[in-house]
């Protein structure tokens, strides 16, 4: 389990003024939920980002700490994002509880994808379908990612969730016949194939045109030819 620290301010629920004026202040307001309860808090946005930087898109735990010296163990469970500025509006933390299960979605990342057989040698294309994966596990047993190998893949060939190989304590939520990746043939040469077969096929509309050019072809050289 990778644990990381963020140190932040309890808040008083507020108003649209005084949650822009908080964001101004290079503070993100935000919720931790669990035990049942609520709080709002608020944490800097630069130490937020320095967080995300050393999680690198992974899974992991942050243990927030307040100004009084209370802590909770937390992962991030919703992020909100202004679409025009990018800027982080709002951050849900979701505590969790030492020796106890929890619900977290974690990202999958494949490995041998240089060495994929489809790819290689049919020129086959790797389709990603699942980027991350929802599990069940103890905080202690938090995998960072979820490691798939797609070397062996051939054109053809996919990787469900009931392929994946079990992880001690713990149990993947997903469906089992859920597609994590598959190794697609090459739309290139399918594309050359259609051009190639259209080429080739002549129409009874084509033959009666082309017909008709050769007849006026004649009749001008014959006409040419009288005078």
């Amino acid at each position: 389990m990778q644990k990381y620290s963020l140190n932040v301010k309890t808040r008083n629920p507020s108003n649209k003024g005084s949650l822009k004026q908080l964001r101004k202040a290079g503070e993100i307001p935000g919720n931790i939920y669990g035990k049942g309860n609520a709080r709002a808090i608020s944490v800097s946005t630069i130490a937020f980002r320095n967080v995300n930087k050393e999680i690198g898109g992974g899974a992991g735990l942050i243990e927030l700490k307040d100004e009084t010296g209370e802590l909770a163990l937390t992962h991030v469970k919703g992020v909100q994002v202004n679409p025009i500025s990018r800027i982080i509006e709002h951050i849900d933390f979701h505590e969790v509880a030492r020796g106890e299960s929890f619900d977290s979605k974690v990202p999958v990342v494949l490995t041998g994808v240089n060495d994929c057989l489809g790819v290689k040698n049919e020129g086959g294309m790797l389709d990603h379908k699942t980027l991350e994966l929802e599990i069940r596990c103890r905080p202690s047993k938090l995998p960072e990612n979820i490691s798939v190998d797609v070397s062996n893949l051939n054109v053809g060939d996919a990787i469900h969730v009931d392929d994946l190989e079990a992880i001690e304590d713990v149990e993947f939520l997903n469906t089992g016949i859920q597609v994590i990746v598959s190794c697609q043939p090459p739309t290139v040469a399918v594309a050359a194939d259609t051009e190639s077969a259209d080429d080739s096929k002549e129409t009874p509309e084509g033959e009666a045109a082309s017909e008709a050019s050769e007849g006026a072809e004649e009749t001008d050289s014959d006409n040419s030819a009288e005078s």
